[in-house]
């Protein structure tokens, strides 16, 4: 089968050029199509129209030339109901999304209904749109790669720099930064972009770098006893985010706040360590940094299930299992 996916960017640990390595891998011809790419014309207001007019142009003369039998889309703001509705009518494609933030508020309604099936993270997201009248949504779990999420052991050198007792990486917005402050009392480190510039001075003081890629990723959680994972609390509003996969296949214990998808995924309190206010963050933290072999045991497991149930080939199959029943291909 021909995959074209329509991505962002073309950049290593970005979503898109994993499922191109994993197709790949599984015997798909995969090609990829970057619509933001590296250049200032896509946020320039100035530029940004006839930008996106250019690059959807390119984009049918890539379905013209090539005839992918599936369009795979990631995000995909700047793609049309229009340019969609052409590429179908000169070929059989089927065109799918794969939508990881929340697209209630994020891409507007007649984009999401021009795909075949638009694939969702978050069960509340599809049944809000369903409600509205949209049919073709489908909810689809984030995933971990496992060849890009896996334990690693320290060097010394990176025990001194990277080891902690709780981290959290992801960037510094308001919400994240207040949760924080409520937390100064405790030995929590800080990777990610803005941090460098909170308001709150006990915030500043946990911050340990900026952006981590990779192995210092890795490392990062391989040195932690515990990890945080709050949910953006408009992006995430039932399901669960990647990060939760990402941890989980790292083998680190995850303290991540409940959400209505996460028991089907991991077990609480087996698999994962959740809570539901401030006041048991607290107490799962203090349980966790006096418990630390617990806490090593919880990581444990969730590694097995995430390798078990939620890789990215696993994700893939579900995939494809729903174009077979929707769309009535044999693939």
């Amino acid at each position: 089968m021909r995959w074209l996916i329509v991505l962002p960017f073309e950049r290593p640990e970005h979503m898109g050029m994993d499922w191109k390595a994993e197709l790949l891998a599984m015997g798909h011809e995969v090609r990829t199509f970057p619509y933001r790419r590296d250049n200032p014309l896509y946020k320039n207001r100035g530029t940004k129209e006839a930008y996106e007019i250019w690059i959807l142009r390119r984009l049918e003369a890539v379905c013209r030339q090539w005839h992918p039998g599936i369009v795979l889309v990631i995000k995909g703001g700047p793609i049309t109901p229009g340019v969609i509705r052409r590429i179908k009518a000169r070929a059989d494609t089927v065109f799918v999304n794969l939508f990881p933030d929340n697209p209630l508020w994020m891409i507007p309604f007649d984009r999401i209904e021009a795909y075949d099936v638009f694939f969702t993270k978050d069960r509340y997201a599809k049944a809000a749109l369903e409600h509205v009248g949209l049919r073709n949504l489908c909810y689809l779990p984030l995933y971990c790669v496992p060849e890009l999420h896996h334990p690693v052991t320290l060097t010394g050198e990176e025990t001194r720099r990277l080891a902690s007792r709780v981290s959290l990486v992801g960037s510094c917005y308001p919400y994240r930064e207040r949760l924080l402050s409520e937390l100064a009392q405790y030995p929590i480190r800080l990777w990610g972009s803005g941090w460098d510039r909170a308001e709150s001075p006990a915030v500043r003081a946990m911050v340990a770098g900026g952006v981590v890629w990779g192995r210092t990723k890795l490392a990062i959680y391989s040195g932690s006893v515990v990890s945080l994972n709050h949910h953006h609390p408009t992006n995430d509003i039932a399901g669960v985010n990647t990060r939760a996969f990402e941890l989980a296949a790292s083998g680190v214990c995850q303290v991540v706040d409940e959400k209505e998808a996460l028991p089907a995924l991991f077990v609480p309190g087996d698999e994962v360590v959740t809570y539901r206010d401030l006041d048991g963050l607290r107490r799962q933290l203090d349980y966790c940094l006096a418990h630390p072999d617990e806490a090593r045991a919880i990581g444990q497991n969730a590694k097995r299930r995430a390798l078990k149930e939620h890789t990215l080939r696993c994700r893939i199959e579900e995939m494809l299992a729903v174009i077979e029943e929707r769309c009535g291909r044999s693939l």
